[in-house]
């Protein structure tokens, strides 16, 4: 078979005359052949994704399905994604942000009528969504290939009028003093804007520097560039770059050395490589930059955190509170998925004064590119909540089916849906649509959704991945948790304009009821944002398992919670939440010291009560009555003390103590914290802090004696 025939050359001449980029597709019998056929037509810089029997080195950059994430970040004439079977969304997102304009990402399949790109046990929408979703593509082109015969099953190229795109280097002058050799660095005038105003915030006294943006705006690039300015001001003598990996870090690294060489300083820095060669230290005379990973990242004068999003808001709020000046990039729509949610969560915890740059403009290709276009429309990377419906007089409950309910409710659904997580992946959207275990439930006012949720059966039969929370259970509760039927609320969103009018409430409770003739013993929940510990205490919800380690997308630490439906289901629970509770107060100065005081008191006063057994030595309790008569200070007594406290929080309900006092306390007696971080998280001074604690640590002292003694 010809090549030509296989694309023709005016389809690619034509992406490539107008930096535009497109949608190739082939259905072929023989999948190596026509990868071959593909790398012939482009040459060697291209990217293949594929399994490793098709991977053969003809292309620059060849990975697995698995890996793609290694090579995002290069810029490839032609992405080439071959799969047999599933066709994860993120791959296909992912690598299409390495397509250069002008060039191409090809999906290389299996034929029509043997390729299901869902996942196995899949309902079937997934494959209908995608395969239709190939010809709304503006630049594309699709034909199923067996030996020398070649069908064309759809091809479309209506490409936008090429919009012209300022060039920032002509015309733009700072106002702060930003060099020409760094402003000539930008492309676009977002870039440019974004330097002048991160020019602006070296000299001022603020704090914090937000730059925002969609995927392939040049952030990073940016951000680099702006460290380079602050070497070449001597701005700052110690800086730290935190980021997932060393490459996902390599664009700001690359903004950095080429910002210092074009303002004049090559041969005055040393660059340190790691093992896989990316660029993990820059060193000068009056300047130290170093990669550090976001779990061992310390603070600095200045830290500069890229894709803050995948760093997770934990290690940002630490880095940023604890160090000096904080440069913070994040992604709000690509591949990652959509990180609106994050986005605006971040402004409201980072140091202040604080400056934002939004960067509008991409890099890599004209603005109305038909492939990005195409991955944001097909993946609702873009979603955004339905209007505000005029009245919320007629609210009905309503269990979405994806097969039979028309796609503009479930786009509706799914823009309120985002909103419940700090970041939205493209395959979260393959398992709300496809996943036989996934349920979505809505509050429908006037067939508006005003609050929704996706609700996963965790049944012990099914899938063990989908086992979340009642595995949890299991580990926590013992042999009292085998065989409990449970689901899962795996998220629940209010639409943003109608919140705290007890939506949310209202839907939990219809799912309660759904799950409870279903057969479930028990109702659970999993998340990372602390903020909505309240909700779910609110509504009833007991809980019982707080992860020891930090989740990898939040930064956070896992919290589940349980409603029992029964009094089987409510025995194993209490006897997880007591486990649990054991383990924050006799932990909490070592693996839950850094949980929020203020989120484990709300934890610790939820739990299901019960007193670990621990017993106080004769020279103990001596002490902790001298403390209680003045004799001690607190200092002296502590080991009795933490045992003391230990056994009021475990038993007493409800805490004999206020909001204040009781952070004060388990802030400083069960994290261990000192008395200037006590201070600092209730607002006071140590002095006072000193008193409230001392107050407080009294008050469940000689409650837990009393206990003891009666």
């Amino acid at each position: 078979m010809p090549i030509p025939t296989l694309i023709p050359p005016h389809f690619t001449a034509k992406l490539r005359s107008t930096g535009f980029r497109g949608l190739v597709v082939v259905n072929a019998c023989d999948r190596r052949r026509t990868i071959e056929e593909l790398v012939e037509l482009v040459g060697e810089d291209c990217l293949l994704v594929a399994e490793k029997g098709l991977r053969s080195g003809l292309c620059r950059e060849e990975v697995s399905l698995a890996a793609f994430e290694k090579v995002l970040g290069g810029e490839f004439k032609a992405a080439i994604v071959s799969t047999g079977g599933l066709l994860r969304p993120n791959v296909v997102a992912g690598v299409a942000e390495t397509v250069k304009g002008g060039g191409f990402l090809a999906i290389v399949a299996p034929p029509l009528g043997e390729w299901d790109p869902g996942p196995p046990g899949a309902r079937g929408f997934y494959r209908r969504y995608l395969l239709a979703s190939f010809k709304s593509c503006r630049a594309h082109y699709w034909v199923e290939v067996c030996g020398e015969e070649l069908r064309v099953v759809s091809k479309r190229l209506e490409l936008p009028d090429k919009q012209s795109r300022a060039e920032a280097s002509e015309g733009f002058k700072s106002k702060v003093g930003v060099p020409r050799s760094i402003l000539s660095k930008a492309l676009t005038l977002s870039q440019a804007r974004a330097l002048e105003v991160g020019g602006k915030f070296l000299k001022s006294p603020a704090r914090t520097l937000f730059i925002k943006g969609d995927r392939g705006r040049g952030k990073s690039y940016v951000a680099g560039l702006i460290l380079a300015l602050a070497v070449y001001w001597h701005a700052i003598g110690r800086a730290v770059v935190v980021g997932p990996t060393p490459l996902s870090v390599s664009s700001l690294m690359r903004g950095l050395l080429e910002g210092l060489k074009d303002l004049g300083l090559e041969g005055r820095f040393r660059v340190v490589r790691g093992s896989e060669g990316y660029v993990v230290r820059v060193t000068g005379p009056w300047f130290r930059i170093s990669y550090e990973e976001p779990g061992s990242a310390e603070p600095a004068p200045l830290v500069v955190i890229d894709e803050a999003a995948a760093v997770g808001v934990s290690r940002v709020r630490r880095l940023s509170w604890r160090g000096g000046k904080i440069v913070v990039s994040t992604t709000i729509h690509g591949y990652e998925g959509s990180g609106r949610t994050f986005a605006r969560l971040l402004p409201q915890m980072l140091p202040k004064p604080l400056v934002e740059v939004e960067m509008e403009d991409p890099i890599r290709y004209p603005p109305g590119d038909p492939l990005e276009e195409w991955v944001y429309r097909t993946f609702l990377l873009k979603a955004e909540p339905p209007p505000q419906p005029n009245s919320l007089d007629d609210v009905e409950y309503k269990v979405v089916d994806p097969l039979e309910d028309d796609w503009k409710l479930l786009e509706a659904v799914y823009g309120i849906l985002v909103q419940a997580h700090y970041r939205n992946m493209p395959d979260d959207l393959l398992g709300i649509m496809d996943s036989p275990h996934h349920h979505i439930h809505a509050l429908l006012a006037s067939g508006v959704p005003v609050a929704v949720a996706d609700v996963v059966d965790e049944s012990w039969e099914g899938d063990k991945a989908a086992r979340i929370a009642v595995e949890r259970l299991k580990l926590m509760a013992g042999e009292a948790a085998e065989g409990l039927r449970s689901y899962r609320v795996s998220r629940i969103a209010v639409h943003p304009q109608l919140q705290r009018r007890g939506l949310g409430s209202r839907l939990l409770r219809s799912i309660e009821e759904w799950a409870r003739k279903r057969g479930a013993d028990i109702v659970l929940t999993m998340f990372s944002r602390h903020d909505v510990i309240e909700f779910w205490v609110r509504n009833g919800y007991t809980p019982y398992y707080v992860s020891p380690r930090y989740n990898k997308v939040t930064g956070e630490k896992n919290i589940a919670m349980g409603k029992a439906l029964n009094w089987k289901a409510k025995n194993a629970l209490d006897a997880a939440s007591t486990a649990m509770l054991h383990k924050l107060l006799l932990a909490g100065s070592s693996v839950y010291r850094d949980l929020a005081a203020e989120k484990m008191v709300l934890l610790v006063s939820a739990s299901a009560p019960g007193a670990p057994n621990l017993g106080l030595t004769e020279a103990q309790r001596r002490i902790a009555k001298l403390y209680l008569e003045g004799e001690v200070e607190m200092e002296q007594a502590m080991d009795a003390i933490l045992i003391l406290v230990v056994k009021a929080l475990s038993k007493l309900r409800p805490i004999p103590l206020d909001g204040k006092e009781a952070i004060a306390v388990v802030a400083r007696v069960i994290q261990g914290k000192p008395l200037n971080e006590v201070a600092s998280i209730i607002g006071a001074t140590v002095d006072e802090t000193q008193r409230l604690v001392d107050q407080a640590t009294r008050k469940l002292v000689e409650a837990a004696l009393t206990l003891e003694e009666t």
